[in-house]
């Protein structure tokens, strides 16, 4: 990622599908920060959480103060950033998420196998 700022960084997140992982000094960088710390990782959770992004590891707590970490970045307004969340939120709607995206690949890749069977 080459982007210096948040905005960037959603124009990249739609650009690559809806999720990107980028090294945790680009996202100090898109905020303006010297370092990273607590503080620092609680205001670029916000400013992702503004334009509609979701990072992994969740909680901003968890972000990493290493400069080098990796962090996923993702759209969390679409159906793969309901399928990451539901992925680290245990509970019986998330595993109906999950299943529901599996099922609808399966479903999906089934009727392009008919299809070309078909031709």
């Amino acid at each position: 990622m080459t982007s210096k700022t948040f905005d960037d960084l959603q124009q990249e997140v739609a650009d690559n599908g809806g999720v990107i992982t980028v090294q945790a000094w680009q996202l100090r960088e898109a905020q303006g920060a010297g370092r990273l710390t607590e503080r620092i990782n609680g205001e670029i959770s916000e400013s992702l959480r503004r334009r509609g992004l979701g990072h992994v590891p969740f909680r901003p707590e968890d972000l990493p103060t290493s400069q080098h970490a990796r962090v996923r970045v993702y759209d969390a307004t679409s159906a793969l950033g309901k399928v990451i969340e539901a992925a680290h939120n245990p509970g019986t709607d998330e595993d109906n998420t999950l299943r529901e995206a599996v099922d609808g690949e399966a479903a999906g890749l089934l009727s392009q196998i008919r299809a070309l069977v078909a031709e």
